[in-house]
């Protein structure tokens, strides 16, 4: 019995004074920025942790789930410790850059992912200058009508975008090949009877929430418009939904390619008696994808 107690002892000094190791692995295999990369952590002996990402600590958890919004190389680093005695292991992924050009916005609702489009080149530019310069970092969603659209970019929503220089009007790009199906980006603008050029806003920008639409509806709003859509137009409007009445009206610069969810979250957003909502929502950072 002596022998047992002894040997338990001599077993539990030598985990004490076992130094920790550190292992981890990149589960993720699309490595296609905006990445969402989930990384394993196999350390053992080990009784807390620090990741960090590019020398900047990101976490403390167990394990990390980060996700990579530049290309390039990135150097991911795990600390383990146990007492005084830590362990790091690193490890290098390479991010490729996106084939479209894109924006990731994160609201304090969750994150919307935009395409750009390069059929609408002066607003695809300025949205980016604004971006790079922070402009939408803080600004409020400041209309939203569900069912309809959700608006944001106003300066007047937040007071460090009024510093940030901007342009008040961008010529219009209007394009019957984008169109305002669910999700589409487009450009605010004032009414044609004080704006017949139908120039767009330089900063306020609306999302298209929209309904589906029936044969029916889609034929009248042809009919309105003089406008023919095609049989593939007319097939997404119906599966989709959309708002068709405001085709050829305003300019469409790009598409919401992820974050319908948030999109819903927005749109459901309690309003008052002017379409603002009650609670804040937010832009908290918008960035390009690159």
């Amino acid at each position: 019995m002596r022998e047992c107690i002894i040997g338990l002892v001599l077993c539990t000094l030598l985990s004490a004074c076992t130094k920790p190791i550190s292992q981890f692995r990149t589960v993720s295999t699309d490595l296609t920025a905006p990445a969402t990369i989930d990384f394993e952590n196999l350390s053992t002996g080990a009784e807390s942790y620090i990741w960090k990402i590019d020398s900047k600590i990101v976490s403390d958890s167990v394990g990390l789930n980060h996700i990579f919004l530049s290309s390039g190389r990135h150097t991911i680093e795990l600390i383990s410790t146990k007492g005084s005695k830590k362990s790091i292991s690193k490890q290098d992924i390479f991010i490729e850059a996106p084939s479209e050009c894109l924006v990731y916005m994160l609201t304090n609702l969750g994150p919307l992912l935009l395409s750009l489009s390069d059929k609408t080149p002066i607003h695809r530019d300025n949205f980016l200058d604004l971006v790079a310069s922070s402009y939408y970092d803080g600004i409020k969603f400041h209309r939203v009508i569900n069912g309809f659209m959700v608006q944001a970019g106003d300066p007047k929503t937040n007071s460090a975008s009024q510093k940030i220089p901007y342009r008040k009007e961008i010529k219009e790009e209007i394009n019957t090949g984008l169109l305002h199906y669910k999700g589409a980006l487009a450009a605010a603008r004032m009414p044609d009877n004080i704006n017949p050029e139908r120039a767009s806003s330089g900063t306020q920008f609306y999302i298209v929430e929209g309904q589906t639409q029936t044969p029916e509806s889609i034929e009248q709003h042809g009919y309105s418009k003089l406008f023919d859509y095609t049989e593939d137009q007319k097939l997404r409007y119906i599966q989709e939904g959309g708002t068709p009445q405001l085709d050829g009206d305003y300019t469409v610069f790009g598409h919401l390619i992820d974050g319908y969810d948030t999109l819903e979250a927005i749109s459901n957003t309690a309003t008052d008696n002017r379409d603002n909502p009650i609670d804040p929502v937010i832009i908290i950072k918008a960035t390009s994808i690159n």
